[in-house]
C-alpha cells in the first residue's frame, strides 16, 4: 500500500513537471526561467523548515519537495492568455495589463478543477496557492486579491522572490540582466513592502551561491 501510494505521488509529480513546461512552451523567453525558480524556491524551503515559526506549512523535507514539485505552476494560468498580450517585445497597455493579471485567478482555478477527485490534494493545493499568489505583496499591495502579511500562503510568499530575482538576473527582449549584487539588493529593498522579512532573510542566507547554480541553467538568449 506504502509503495503504491508513493507510485501515484511520483506519477503526480511527473504530470505537474509536464504541466508547468506547458507555460514555458507558451511564454518562449523566459527559456530556463522554471528550473531556476524551482531550485530557489527549494533552497528557500530547507532554511524556513529549520524556523519553528513556519513547521506547520513546512513540517518536513517531504513538504520542502512539494514546494519544489509546485513552483513551476506559478504561471500555468498564463496558458489561458493570447499570445498578441504574452508575448508582445514592448510595453503592455492598460488593458493588456489588466488581462495579464488574470493569470493567476486561471492558474488557480484550473489546478483546483483538476484536484477534483484526488484523496490526496495536499500538492496540487499547493501548487493552485502559488500559482495565485505568488504576485501578491507584503504590503498588500499586489494583486489579485490584495492579501496582506500572512493572508498570504507561505509558498506564494517563497515563490514572489524566487520569481522576482529570476526575472531581474535574466536577459529579456526588453532589458538587459541585472548583475547578482544589485539584484540581490533589490530583493533585501522589497524587505516588509513586496516580500515576506523572513523570506528575504533566508534569501540572504541562500544567495551568494546562487551565481553558480545559474551558470548551469543560462537561458540562451544570454
Amino acid at each position: 500500500m506504502v509503495e503504491k501510494t508513493q507510485d501515484l505521488r511520483n506519477t503526480l509529480k511527473v504530470m505537474l513537471t509536464s504541466l508547468g513546461a506547458l507555460a514555458e512552451y507558451r511564454d518562449p523567453e523566459t527559456g530556463e526561467h522554471i528550473k531556476r525558480t524551482q531550485i530557489v524556491v527549494q533552497k528557500l524551503a530547507e532554511v524556513l523548515m529549520k524556523d519553528p515559526k513556519f513547521q506547520k506549512d513546512i513540517p518536513n523535507a517531504e513538504y520542502v519537495d512539494y514546494y519544489a514539485t509546485a513552483a513551476p505552476l506559478h504561471d500555468i494560468g498564463k496558458v489561458g492568455i493570447q499570445d498578441e498580450i504574452l508575448r508582445k517585445p514592448g510595453k503592455l497597455t492598460e488593458e493588456e495589463r489588466a488581462i495579464m493579471r488574470e493569470h493567476p485567478t486561471m492558474g488557480y482555478n484550473v489546478l483546483m478543477e483538476a484536484a477534483k477527485g484526488l484523496d490526496d490534494k495536499t500538492m496540487i493545493k499547493i501548487a493552485a496557492d502559488i500559482a495565485l499568489s505568488h504576485h501578491e505583496y507584503y504590503d498588500g499591495n499586489g494583486y489579485p486579491n490584495k492579501l496582506k502579511g500572512d493572508q498570504i500562503p507561505l509558498c506564494g510568499r517563497i515563490m514572489a522572490v524566487a520569481d522576482v530575482y529570476d526575472a531581474l538576473v535574466s536577459k529579456r527582449p526588453y532589458k538587459e540582466p541585472y548583475p547578482h549584487e544589485v539584484a540581490v539588493q533589490e530583493i533585501l529593498k522589497g524587505k516588509g513592502a513586496q516580500f515576506d522579512p523572513d523570506v528575504v532573510d533566508a534569501f540572504a542566507r541562500i544567495a551568494d551561491g546562487l551565481p553558480e547554480l545559474y551558470q548551469k541553467f543560462k537561458d540562451s538568449v544570454d
